[in-house]
């Protein structure tokens, strides 16, 4: 009796687990990336689980390791809807920072004194996953370079409907590899999310419990 009620409880658990998972999330991809020194490649920003929401405002800090990767450009994403007010720094500009993209934009559609005007960027953004930005880099030194979101003061806001900030976003970063053309075996290696390991750890006791169960009946 009690090993059906630890399995109960077990799959109640992977439930509000996978639930929380329906938080919207904010990932650089591709997640895990390899490449020479002298190559230039590009990371997506992608926003996945909006649902009804939108993303009116983003004020984001990404941060590298400048020792193997420069920032040349960025771009904003097709899938934002609308025209849109870009205020992000242009890495390429005297005086930028080296190791991070500063971005700042706003959607032109929306009006924070009129909260029916969000149902005008809801019409064009009628996917709940899309492209954000396009981030492009050039790999300039063998080594490993984490791609992460920065956590400071308006490092990591994004603005939702009726111009309130969406809550519970969680964030994913990424990881490049740099080697020489000649050779080398810098790699990442990738970091189960908290989330993955619960579900692994709790879809194992669920798989198992049956068996515990016979044991302790036949003892």
């Amino acid at each position: 009796m009690k090993m059906k009620t630890l399995a109960i409880a077990a799959s109640a658990l992977v439930l509000l687990v996978s639930g929380a998972q329906a938080a919207p999330v904010l990932s650089l991809s591709p997640v895990v990336s390899s490449q020479l020194v002298g190559n230039t490649f590009s990371l997506d920003v992608k926003i996945t689980g909006l649902g009804s929401e939108i993303v009116s405002v983003f004020d984001l800090n990404i941060y590298f390791n400048p020792a193997q990767l420069k920032a040349v450009s960025y771009s904003l994403g097709s899938g934002l809807g609308g025209p849109w007010t870009d205020l992000g720094l242009d890495p390429a500009a005297p005086g930028s920072p080296t190791d991070s993209f500063d971005l700042f934009a706003y959607s032109n559609l929306v009006d924070p004194l009129d909260p029916l005007t969000d149902d005008n960027l809801a019409g064009l953004q009628t996917d709940d996953s899309f492209v954000l930005m396009t981030l492009n880099f050039q790999a300039i030194g063998a080594g490993v370079s984490q791609v992460w979101f920065g956590a400071g003061a308006n490092e990591r806001d994004l603005v939702g409907r009726n111009a309130l900030l969406l809550q519970d976003v969680q964030f994913q970063d990424a990881c490049v590899a740099v080697n020489s053309p000649t050779g080398g075996n810098n790699s990442c290696n990738q970091i189960p999310e908290p989330n993955s390991y619960a579900l692994l750890g709790l879809g194992l006791f669920a798989a198992f419990a049956p068996t515990l169960a016979r044991r302790r009946k036949a003892d």
